[in-house]
């Protein structure tokens, strides 16, 4: 075994062999049946070669989702994917990602029809790059094919963790029409989605037609009880006197004889405050959505024609997605003046001695602003088919992907908050601001100080890509190419644009009060690659598959072989195996962005929102990996088993330094900022590579057909995933580094995500005459949450513990026939027990883990298909 791993792995012998292995068959004729199947860009010899999860149109319609971001719901093999926006984090609301065994988006290679498509210009808080999903026309989806070990030697980068394979309609005769209404039945939140399909045939031409849509009413966090108890701010509105003060007259008069003397606003409660104390806080958790305002809506337009000679498919794909409100606090705490006196009569101070503001420009009682987005993707591509003169078989193509997102963040425009405080502000100049009293400012100074972080981040890939396939001697292969073209455009307006020095360092901020904004980029990059694969059956039970893949972007290049077997014992048991090795590269957006975004943080002794920078890294290297996959598949009469046992011992995995792990390291250390009395302002992360992380578990899926008598059978599917291991590294307090098991924990203090040990799914369906019934059960296990609990929280009474998470779905379809056609009506009730997400201790974020957990408890769902 050692011998072989090291003839495995030996990138130059294997380049050499392959070449050579390459160059001979191009030189044989040979008869090629074309197959498309994810994991192979072979003919599969006989299924259960790869572990390969399947969702047929049918079984998506099952689930009753209104998106196809919430299918990683259903997935026990996902975990850490974006399946909801989460208000409270980052830019990227209106964006959804799926993503494997619980690494990062980017390790989750995304394809459509097989081919790639951009990453997005726009990361996540978490500086992750990754495809986002909302391209997909529902409409239009025929499958989803989901690879459920690395891919990156058939695929190339990305396709460590797995591959998501979305396959649309090429074909398709008549009309299908879908229309569906999805409510929450304990508050006021509704989808709506509406989709047309209509295909046939002109002459030689196949043409499909889609146009999907989906419009979201928002659902405020202050709906759902002590979902957001914890996003409670000490900066709503309170003074620190910095000596004996009396003032005689106004809502502050009174004496104040102590030498430092905490005074809150007079009239917080009836402004919208907590009265705590001496303090004035402000609840800002309640102002932000659990579910915004969203307009969703796609075209799909496919035309395949069938020559004599070239095959020709044409296939476009367009999404639109406007996030129409996505309210924020008022205006974010004024961190600057934390650091800095009011002097007397400066801001309309009452006081006669300097003061220290603890607060906001714009308080509890004014109205949030809205942060919209609108993110535009569109796919398009083009493929030929034909065949050389030796058969051999050909699939050229081109494919065009883009991705734009534009952002507008209210914010305070720094200059003129500073200018109005000292009385120039307003439309001519002679207005003062107000701290001490709202109700003293104008209408037209609050709107003079008003701005935004405006920013349009856009990205795109061109791909060519040749596959050859052949057939020899019984060995089938194919060969071919991708050559890659990457661009990253990244644009702040005037008052948005901040500039970095060679060290990172910030030496330009943005004219804003408190949103940092980020640089202008305009970048771009070049990929090329070379794979081939070959596969052959010996003896009638043994198949080999072997591949391998060179790829080389700007000053890096990668080799990554993979070996597959599947031995057949006899009619009942199948054994599976594969180990290669797979690569990810660094996304553009983290090699070359900045971005300073707000974030949630544990200081020493308080829960805060701060500035976190993040500052890209032109010298990432690829993140590299080593697969290893070894399945049992049994089968017998009307049950079938299959257990997988995977590893992924992950090298150089690129991460976002976390904020919490850095402040909770060192409070006071480089990257923290802190003002003249300590407290905290900002902290600064960058990107860089991780030394190792090994990742182990187990998948199984159980299938049972019970026969009924007389009637039709029941159909019952369990899934299941069990972690073993997530291993990352963690410096300990003697500054040595040790390998952490992360599963099981909440994570919050590294670079990863919430990680459950066990995700269980079951469907079961019964088919009888016109009529389909479902139960679907999904269970997620429980975990730690390691965060220190105190003051508000131990007051609420949080645990250090995630509980589980059992939640039924019950469905029922009639199919009608008509003269022409059909129609199928539909009923679901999901999370039928109306289950509430288990409670998360977060301060000061929402009270649910947004990776994991849907709050909106029941939901009923109601639908209507029509067939011509």
């Amino acid at each position: 075994m050692l011998l072989f791993n090291q003839i495995l792995m030996s990138k130059k012998y294997i380049l050499s062999f392959l070449t050579s292995f390459v160059f001979l068959f191009q030189l044989i004729e040979a008869d090629i049946e074309e197959v498309v199947v994810t994991g192979s860009l072979i003919k599969v010899l006989e299924d259960d070669s790869s572990p390969i999860e399947v969702i047929t149109s049918k079984e998506y319609d099952q689930l009753n989702i209104t998106n196809v971001a919430e299918i990683s719901k259903y997935l026990n093999i996902s975990s850490g994917s974006r399946f909801q926006s989460n208000a409270l984090e980052g830019v990227d609301q209106g964006m959804a990602s799926l993503t494997l065994r619980g690494l990062e988006q980017a390790s989750t290679l995304i394809l459509i029809n097989s081919k790639r498509h951009t990453f997005a210009g726009t990361p996540s808080n978490e500086g992750e790059g990754y495809i986002d999903i909302n391209i997909v026309p529902e409409i239009a989806l025929q499958r989803t094919e989901i690879l459920k070990e690395g891919a990156t030697s058939t695929y190339g980068s990305d396709a460590i963790a797995g591959v998501v394979n979305f396959i649309t309609y090429r074909e398709f005769d008549g009309l299908r029409v879908k229309a569906g209404r999805q409510s929450t039945s304990n508050y006021d939140q509704n989808d709506e989605t509406i989709g047309l399909l209509y295909g046939g045939k002109f002459r030689n031409i196949n043409y499909v037609i889609g146009h999907n849509r989906l419009e979201r009413s928002p659902l405020s966090a202050k709906e759902i009880p002590g979902i957001a108890e914890l996003g409670l701010s000490g900066l709503g509105k309170t003074f620190k006197l910095l000596g004996p003060d009396t003032v005689e007259s106004g809502i502050y008069a009174g004496d104040y004889p102590n030498q430092t003397t905490f005074v809150p606003d007079p009239n917080c409660e009836s402004n919208g405050g907590i009265l705590d104390g001496s303090f004035c806080r402000f609840l800002y958790g309640e102002r932000f959505n659990i579910v915004n305002d969203e307009s969703h809506k796609k075209n799909y337009i496919n035309l395949y024609s069938d020559n004599n000679l070239v095959d020709i498919n044409f296939t476009f794909i367009s999404s639109n997605v406007k996030v129409n409100d996505n309210p924020q606090s008022p205006s974010y705490p004024a961190l600057p003046f934390l650091s800095r006196s009011i002097l007397p009569g400066e801001g309309g101070s009452p006081f006669n001695v300097p003061v220290v503001w603890y607060g906001r420009p714009l308080g509890a009682e004014y109205k949030s602003p809205y942060s919209p987005k609108d993110i535009e993707q569109k796919h398009f591509g083009v493929t030929a088919y034909f065949e050389l003169a030796n058969q051999t078989e050909a699939e050229v193509s081109i494919t065009k992907s883009d991705h734009s997102n534009f952002h507008y963040r209210p914010d305070i425009i720094d200059s003129r908050f500073l200018a109005a405080i000292q009385g120039n502000g307003g439309p001519d100049g002679d207005e003062m601001w107000n701290i001490f009293d709202s109700s003293q400012n104008s209408q037209s100074l609050i709107d003079f100080v008003r701005g935004a972080e405006v920013s349009n981040k856009s990205a795109d890939l061109l791909s060519l890509n040749g596959i050859f396939r052949a057939e020899t001697k019984n060995i089938k292969y194919a060969y071919g190419f991708q050559i890659n073209n990457e661009n990253l455009d990244i644009f702040y307006d005037e008052i948005s644009r901040a500039e970095f020095d060679a060290d990172g360092k910030l030496i330009k901020t943005a004219d804003l009060f408190f949103l940092g904004g980020g640089k202008n980029v305009s970048k771009s990059r070049n990929g090329m690659a070379l794979f081939v694969e070959a596969e052959r059956r010996f003896l009638e039970a043994l198949d080999i598959r072997i591949a391998g893949r060179y790829e080389e972007m700007k000053n890096e290049s990668s080799f990554d072989p993979k070996l597959s077997m599947k031995y057949k014992f006899n009619d009942s048991l199948t054994l599976r195996f594969s180990r290669g090795s797979a690569f990810s590269a660094p996304s553009m957006a983290q090699m070359f962005s900045s971005q300073i975004n707000l974030g949630s943080v544990r200081d020493i002794d308080d829960s805060v929102f701060v500035r976190q920078a993040s500052i890209g890294n032109p010298d990432l290297k690829p993140s590299t990996s080593s697969n290893q996959n070894f399945g049992l598949i049994f089968q017998k009469d009307s049950y079938k088993i299959s257990i997988d046992y995977w590893e992924v011992d992950y090298e150089d995995r690129i991460e976002v330094e976390s904020a919490q792990a850095l402040l909770t390291q060192d409070p006071f250390g480089p990257s923290i900022t802190r003002n003249e009395f300590g407290d905290l302002i900002g902290v600064t992360t960058t990107y860089f590579n991780e030394e190792n992380t090994k990742i182990s578990g187990t998948d199984f899926q159980f299938d049972y057909i019970f026969e009924l008598n007389n009637y039709s059978p029941i159909n019952l599917r369990l899934k299941g995933t069990i972690f073993d291991e997530f291993l990352t590294p963690q410096i300990t307090a003697d500054g040595l580094s040790k390998m952490v098991n992360r599963v099981g924990k909440f994570n919050y203090d590294s670079h990863t995500h919430s990680l459950p040990k066990k995700r269980l799914n079951a469907f079961m369906d019964w088919e009888h005459n016109d009529y389909l019934f479902s139960l679907i059960t999904r269970y997620v296990d429980g975990y730690t949450n390691e965060r220190p609990i105190t003051g508000l929280g131990a007051s609420l009474g949080y645990e250090n513990k995630v509980e589980s998470f059992l939640v039924f779905d019950i469905s029922a379809r009639k199919s009608i026939d008509l003269d022409e056609g059909n129609i199928n009506f539909g009923v679901a009730i999901i999370n039928a027990l109306d289950e509430s997400a288990p409670r998360l201790y977060d301060a000061p974020d929402f009270s649910f883990d947004t990776r994991v957990h849907d709050p909106r408890g029941r939901l009923v769902n109601l639908n209507l298909e029509y067939n011509f």
